[in-house]
């Protein structure tokens, strides 16, 4: 196997993270309505543009021989792709537990396939 696999699949994949944070950012979302909300997602979007960037120019420096490539810059690459795959996965996790109206959906909202039955009347 290619030792610089890891880093070609890094700097391939951070550009396709960051076009998807920012369709995510451009969809018509609701936001938070209070200030902690809003600014723990803005705080979350950069935390995921920085990992991304530390990924691919940790990537491309290994790739043009500027830095060798040891166990630490594996795991920079991987501990830097993890979290921002992560925080994105947090991302589109709180936009499917939002409905539509804006309100976050409870477990009460959730009908069991008994409440779906036919009545014959």
């Amino acid at each position: 196997m290619d030792d610089s696999l890891l880093y070609e699949g890094a700097m391939q994949v951070v550009p396709l993270l960051l076009i998807a944070l920012f369709l995510d950012n451009r969809a018509s979302t609701p936001e938070p309505r209070n200030r902690l909300g809003r600014a723990l997602m803005r705080f979350q979007d950069r935390a995921i543009a920085v990992l991304c960037l530390i990924a691919f120019f940790a990537s491309m420096f290994v790739l043009v021989g500027t830095v060798p490539i040891t166990a630490l810059t594996d795991a920079i690459v991987i501990a830097a792709l993890s979290g921002s795959i992560g925080l994105l996965f947090g991302t589109i996790w709180r936009r499917f537990a939002i409905t539509p109206d804006g309100g976050s959906v409870s477990s009460s909202s959730h009908h069991s396939p008994e409440d779906h039955h036919d009545h014959d009347a």
